[in-house]
C-alpha cells in the first residue's frame, strides 16, 4: 500500500476538518447589522405602514420579507422613512472618568457634528447628568443655540453621574412632544450610585415615550455597561461600548447614521384589514335586508413579522391604531439569520468550493494511489538505492504525483521556477533538509497553499493587511521549517565528521581500499552520514568517480569542512603519501576547529538569546492584546496612519533583529 496514497487522503480529511472548523467559526461569529422595528401604524387600513431602522447594507432592505399573521404580506413599496419631525435628545453623563478618559470632549464633538449636519425636521435637546440630571436645552431645531449649550456642557467634580434622572428628564421632555419621533442618546461612563433605585422609573418613563434609546457606554474607568445595555435591550434600542473615551466620538456618529440614514418604510396590502373590511360589507348589506342596525365588526389584532438581511424583528397592532416602542410591539429579536455569514459573502463561497475540490482531488487520488501501483524509473533502479533509500514500513519506495491536472501544473511550476532560478535552490535545500520532495512539487504546493491561506484571511476577516500577513506567514513557515531541518542536520554531519575520518582512517590502516573503507564506515556510522556515504558508494556503482560523489555530498551538505577533506584525498590519490596519517590529521585539526566554535557559541550565548527575545517580544505582545481586546489593536489594521506605523515598526524591527545576528554571527 502507497504511503503518497495514505498522505494524500489524509491530506483531504484536514481540508475538509478544515473547512468545517472555519464554516463552525465564521457562523459563530455575531453579524455587525441590526434591526429594530419601531412603529407600525394601521390608521390607514389600505396601506399599513412599518418603520424600522436597518444598520447593514441598503441593498439588503430590497430583499425584506415581511409576514401577516404567519402568511407573505403583499408589499406595495419599501423606501427610506419619509421627512418626518424627528427629536433627538443627548442625556451625558459629566463625571469626572468621562472627562479624563477624553470620552466627554468626544461626545460634544459627536452631538456638535450631529446638530451641523442635521436637516431641518430634527429638533435637539442636551441633558446632563452630572450629580443630577439637569436639562441644558429643551428640544429646538435652533442650531446655534443647541451647540452653545453643547460647547457649555462642562465636566462635574464627581466620580459617577446621575444617568438614570437624565434619562427620566429626556423620556419626558419626548412625552410632551407627541408629533417627534423619539429618540434617546445616552452616553455613559460610570455607575450611577442611585441605580437601583432610579434604573426602573428611567426605563418606565422611556417606554412610556415610546422612545429608542441609542446607549453609547465607555467602560475604560471599569464601569460596567450591563445596565445601560438592559435599557436599551428593553426599549427596543442599539447599544455600542468601548473602553477607549476618543472612540465615544465615532459610536455617536454610529448612532447619528442610524437615525438620519438607516431608517426605512415599507408600506403592504394588509389582508387581515382586507378581512375585516369584507365582513363589514357583509355586515352591511346583512343589516339592509333585514332592517336592522348595522353592527360595526370589531378590530382584530395583526402580527407582523420582517426580516432584511437574515435579522428578523416582529411587533403587534390593532388594525386602526398605531403601536409605536417596545412596549406597543413587543418585538421579539432572533439573534441570527439562520445562515453562516462566511458562506453569504460571495469570496467565502467560492473560497469554500475551491477547498473543497482540491480536498476531493486529494481524496481520489489519494484513493487511487493506495490500489494502483505504477512501475517506474523508481523501480528499474531499486537494486541500486535499496542501500540509501530511507526506509519505510512496507518498504515501497513514494511515487511522484500522476494525475494529469497536478502534473501539468508542476510543470508549469518547473518552467517558471527554473527561468527564475529558484529551481536549483529549492532542490538544494530540500537535499539538505533530506524531503524527499521534487522541487517543482515543492514549489507548487507551497504557492496554492499561500494563495489559499491569504485569499481565506481576507475572506474571513474582510481585512486585506490582515490577509497578507498572513499570507505572509504562511510564506515563511515552509521555509524556515525546511531551514531549521537542513541546519539541524547539517550540525549533526560535522559533529560526526571528525569520528568518520578517524574510522576510515582505520579502515585504511586494516588493509582496505578507499571504495571498501567508505562503503564499511558507511554502514556503522548513524544517519546522517550514513546515509550521506551510502549515497556515494551507490553512485559510485553506477559509475561517478568516488571523489565527485565525495564533492556531490559536501555540496549537498553545504560542508566546507568535508569539501577539505575530499579535496586532501584527492591531492592524495594524485601525487601519493599515507592517507590514513592524512586524514587523521584532518580529524584531529576538524576537533579542535569544533571545540572553538562551540567557545565561540558559549560566548555569544546572551547575544542570541537577546536578538530572540528582542525579535519575538514584539509581535507576540500585539498578538496577546489583539486577543485579550481587540478593540484596542484594531485601529492599527484599519486606519491608514496605524497601518503605515505597523509597516515602519515591522521594518525596523527586521533592520535591528538582523543586526544583532550579524554581530553575533562570527565565522570560525
Amino acid at each position: 500500500m502507497s504511503h503518497r496514497g495514505i498522505r494524500h487522503i489524509v491530506a483531504a480529511l484536514l481540508l475538509f476538518v478544515g473547512l468545517g472548523a472555519g464554516m463552525a467559526v465564521a457562523g459563530a461569529q455575531d453579524d455587525s447589522a441590526q434591526l429594530v422595528l419601531r412603529t407600525i401604524d394601521s390608521r390607514d387600513r389600505a396601506a399599513v405602514a412599518l418603520d424600522f431602522v436597518y444598520t447593514g447594507a441598503a441593498g439588503d432592505v430590497d430583499g425584506l420579507t415581511l409576514t401577516e399573521n404567519g402568511e407573505p404580506a403583499e408589499i406595495q413599496s419599501v423606501e427610506p422613512l419619509p421627512s418626518t419631525p424627528i427629536g433627538v435628545v443627548f442625556v451625558v453623563d459629566t463625571s469626572l472618568p468621562m472627562d479624563e478618559s477624553g470620552a466627554l470632549v468626544a461626545a460634544r464633538s459627536a452631538m456638535a457634528s450631529w446638530v451641523e449636519s442635521a436637516p431641518a425636521n430634527v429638533q435637539f435637546s442636551l441633558v446632563g447628568a452630572g450629580q443630577q440630571g439637569v436639562m441644558l436645552q429643551d428640544l429646538t431645531s435652533n442650531e446655534s443655540q443647541m451647540l452653545r449649550a453643547i460647547e457649555d456642557l462642562a465636566p462635574a467634580e464627581i466620580d459617577a453621574g446621575a444617568v438614570w434622572s437624565g434619562v427620566q428628564l429626556g423620556a419626558a421632555a419626548l412625552r410632551s412632544e407627541n408629533g417627534l419621533q423619539p429618540n434617546l442618546v445616552v452616553i455613559s461612563g460610570s455607575t450611577d450610585p442611585n441605580e437601583s433605585d432610579a434604573e426602573g422609573a428611567a426605563t418606565g418613563e422611556a417606554l412610556t415615550a415610546g422612545a429608542t434609546v441609542f446607549g453609547v457606554a465607555y467602560t475604560g474607568s471599569g464601569a460596567s455597561a450591563d445596565p445601560l445595555d438592559d435599557l436599551v435591550t428593553t426599549t427596543g434600542g442599539l447599544m455600542a461600548s468601548t473602553d477607549q473615551g476618543p472612540a465615544v466620538e465615532g459610536l455617536v456618529g454610529t448612532a447619528q447614521e442610524a437615525v438620519s440614514n438607516q431608517q426605512y418604510r415599507v408600506t403592504i396590502n394588509s389582508a387581515t384589514a382586507a378581512e375585516l373590511a369584507q365582513a363589514q360589507a357583509d355586515a352591511e348589506a346583512a343589516a339592509e335586508e333585514s332592517g336592522e342596525p348595522v353592527v360595526e365588526v370589531p378590530n382584530r389584532a395583526a402580527d407582523f413579522e420582517l426580516t432584511v438581511g437574515g435579522q428578523t424583528a416582529s411587533g403587534t397592532v390593532v388594525l386602526g391604531g398605531v403601536a409605536r416602542g417596545e412596549a406597543s410591539l413587543n418585538p421579539t429579536e432572533i439573534a441570527g439569520g439562520g445562515g453562516i455569514p462566511f458562506l453569504q459573502n460571495p469570496l467565502g463561497l467560492g473560497l469554500a468550493i475551491l477547498i473543497t475540490l482540491i480536498a476531493g482531488v486529494l481524496l481520489a487520488y489519494g484513493i487511487t494511489s493506495i490500489f494502483v501501483q505504477d512501475d517506474s524509473l523508481t523501480d528499474a533502479l531499486r537494486p541500486y538505492s535499496d542501500a540509501y533509500a530511507v526506509p519505510s514500513e512496507s518498504g515501497e519506495p513514494d511515487e511522484q504525483s500522476r494525475t494529469a491536472l497536478i502534473k501539468r501544473a508542476v510543470e508549469i511550476t518547473e518552467q517558471v521556477a527554473e527561468s527564475q532560478g529558484y529551481l536549483s535552490r529549492a532542490e538544494a535545500a530540500l537535499e539538505r533538509a533530506n524531503l524527499p520532495l521534487r522541487a517543482g512539487e515543492a514549489l507548487f504546493f507551497y504557492a496554492a497553499v499561500v494563495l489559499l491561506v491569504t485569499i481565506g484571511a481576507i475572506a474571513l476577516f474582510q481585512n486585506l493587511l490582515i490577509g497578507l500577513i498572513l499570507g505572509g506567514l504562511a510564506a515563511m513557515i515552509p521555509v524556515a521549517v525546511v531551514n531549521f531541518k537542513a541546519t539541524q542536520r547539517k550540525k549533526k554531519f560535522l559533529s560526526q565528521l571528525p569520528d568518520t575520518l578517524t574510522l576510515l582512517s582505520g579502515t585504511l590502516r586494516a588493509g582496505y581500499s578507499l571504495m571498501q573503507g567508505v562503503e564499511a564506515v558507511s554502514q556503522e556510522v548513524e544517519e546522517p552520514m550514513g546515509y550521506e556515504l551510502r549515497r556515494v558508494v551507490t553512485e559510485s556503482r553506477l559509475g561517478r568517480p568516488l571523489e565527485e560523489a565525495l564533492d556531490g555530498a559536501a555540496e549537498r551538505m553545504d560542508s566546507p569542512d568535508f569539501a577539505w577533506a575530499v579535496m586532501a584525498i584527492r591531492i592524495q590519490r594524485e601525487v601519493g603519501g599515507n592517507l590514513s596519517e592524512l586524514l587523521m590529521t584532518v580529524a584531529d585539526t576538524m576537533v579542535q576547529r569544533e571545540r572553538l566554535r562551540r567557545d565561540v557559541a558559549s560566548l555569544t550565548a546572551e547575544g542570541r538569546v537577546s536578538a530572540i527575545v528582542l525579535g519575538l517580544l514584539p509581535p507576540g505582545l500585539g498578538a496577546v492584546m489583539f486577543v485579550i481586546n481587540p478593540d484596542y489593536t484594531k485601529t492599527l489594521f484599519s486606519d491608514t496612519l496605524g497601518i503605515i506605523m505597523i509597516i515602519v515598526a515591522v521594518i525596523s524591527m527586521l533592520i535591528g533583529f538582523f543586526w544583532m545576528k550579524k554581530i553575533i554571527d562570527i565565522e570560525i
